[in-house]
């Protein structure tokens, strides 16, 4: 996909591919968590300089060659390939670093010694280097989720507490 090989060029003169892959992910969830954004950047009525212009507002401390490239998308009326931008941006992005990104999602910050481990344990799991992309999210109690590559390990408290809610419920 052409969008991503440029938005990885540009990334790449500035030292930035890890940091834009972590910024195209939040602006993918943004989009998808919010129905009058995702419709209102997607509608086609509205002129692409209003659609680009509310891209650069919300998104304003992005990587300005990630705004760009969606800008672009946005006039070419592309802007639905942004799933597909992400996921073919991440790939180029651990070829291009010669890493294996995963996301790492806790609820509260990760010190030195579990960050450590956690390098270590996948860098030897898949032969090269890890680059962990880390998340706060409160609401998973405590544990961690990891995922990557569409594969996903759930060993948070929430969910935990969740598969028992169910096995206490349907074992009656």
């Amino acid at each position: 996909m052409i969008y991503a090989e440029v938005l990885l060029e540009a990334a790449q003169v500035e030292g930035t591919a890890f940091e834009v892959s972590g910024q195209l992910r939040a602006l993918q969830k943004a989009v998808r968590s919010s129905i009058a954004l995702r419709e209102t950047l997607a509608d086609r009525s509205l002129p692409a300089s209003t659609r680009r212009a509310l891209l650069e507002k919300v998104f304003a401390g992005f990587d300005p060659a990630l705004l760009v490239v969606l800008g672009v998308m946005i006039e070419r009326d592309d802007f639905a390939l942004l799933n597909k931008l992400s996921e073919t941006y991440e790939l180029c992005a651990e070829q291009a670093l010669g890493a294996v990104i995963i996301d790492v999602t806790t609820a509260i910050s990760l010190d030195d010694g579990l960050r450590t481990v956690l390098r270590d344990r996948f860098s030897a799991q898949f032969g090269c280097d890890v680059l962990l992309r880390e998340q706060i999210d409160p609401t998973i109690i405590g544990g961690i989720v990891l995922s990557s590559h569409g594969k996903r390990i759930d060993a948070s408290v929430a969910s935990q507490l969740e598969r028992a809610r169910v096995a206490l419920t349907t074992s009656r």
